[in-house]
Parts: structure tokens; C-alpha cells; sequence
């Protein structure tokens, strides 16, 4: 009888550890989370396209064609810049365009780690993170108040879009 006591305590032990694992999350940190996350997701678009109007102007200005350009990036991945056949100036030009592109990145991943740190925090973050991989329940309450949050940005990116356009 001793036994069967000791482990029904064993087995009511070790539950109540795996429900004390189980965090569940309210719809505020939800929010704030998915906040972050719609503004990362608009802040890599506007990077993107500047980065992209960004290199187009820079090529303009500089010895360095599109296809160069190309031609040493795809060089450059495979640490091979010597590869290609370009005068020093092209080469110069590359490795200026790609100091921008690092740097304007750089600026985006301090910005997004400080507001991961100062608007969600760093435990909840991670915690969060890893309920929406494993848990159902959180990844759908989350992908609703992401989707509303989206669409929220969107008609507001649209008004503000209106706003700046000149009247015909």
C-alpha cells in the first residue's frame, strides 16, 4: 500500500511540474508581441526597397553595371572576388555598395533587438517564440492578432500613402 501511495504522489508530482511548464500567455503580450513583429516585417520591406533604389542610384553614379554587380556578389559569397574579371574601380564600387547594404542592415538588427528587449522583453520573447513552434492553441490566437495588426498597418501605410501623393 506504502508503494502505490508513493508513486500516485510521484506520478501527481511530476504533473503538476509539466502544468507549471505550460505558460499561457494573455492577449496583451500576444499584441505586443505581434506588434513587433508586423513592424519587423515592414521595416525588412522598406529595407529591401531601399536597399534595392539604393544600389540602382549608386550604380548610376559609379563605374559598376548591375551585371558587375552581380557578377561580384556572386564572387564575393564564394570568397573568390579575383574570379572576376573587373578593373579595381568596379571593385572598389562593389565593396562600397555592399558597406551601405551592411550598414543600413546592422542599423535594422540594433533597432529590432532593442525593441525584442524594451517592448516585449527578452524571457517572454524567447518563451513565446517556442510556444508558437510547439503549441496550436498559441500559434492561433497569435496569427489572429498578427493578422489584425497587419491589416491595421496596412490601412494606415495606405492613408498615409494618399496623404503624401500630389492631387491630379
Amino acid at each position: 500500500m506504502r508503494k502505490f501511495l508513493v508513486m500516485i504522489m510521484l506520478v501527481s508530482g511530476v504533473l503538476s511540474l509539466r502544468a507549471q511548464d505550460e505558460t499561457t500567455f494573455t492577449d496583451e503580450e500576444l499584441q505586443t508581441y505581434a506588434s513587433v513583429m508586423v513592424w519587423a516585417e515592414q521595416e525588412k520591406a522598406a529595407l529591401s526597397s531601399i536597399v534595392s533604389d539604393s544600389v540602382a542610384i549608386w550604380l548610376e553614379e559609379s563605374p559598376l553595371d548591375n551585371a558587375k554587380y552581380n557578377e561580384l556578389s556572386k564572387a564575393d559569397k564564394k570568397d573568390d572576388l579575383a574570379s572576376v574579371e573587373a578593373t579595381p574601380e568596379q571593385v572598389e564600387a562593389y565593396k562600397e555598395v555592399k558597406a551601405r547594404i551592411a550598414e543600413k542592415t546592422a542599423n535594422f538588427k540594433e533597432t529590432y533587438v532593442g525593441k525584442i528587449k524594451g517592448d516585449i522583453g527578452a524571457g517572454l520573447y524567447n518563451k513565446l517564440k517556442a510556444a508558437l513552434k510547439k503549441d496550436e492553441e498559441v500559434k492561433e490566437r497569435y496569427q489572429a492578432i498578427y493578422e489584425e495588426l497587419k491589416a491595421e498597418a496596412a490601412a494606415e501605410n495606405d492613408e498615409e500613402a494618399e496623404e503624401e501623393s500630389p492631387e491630379q
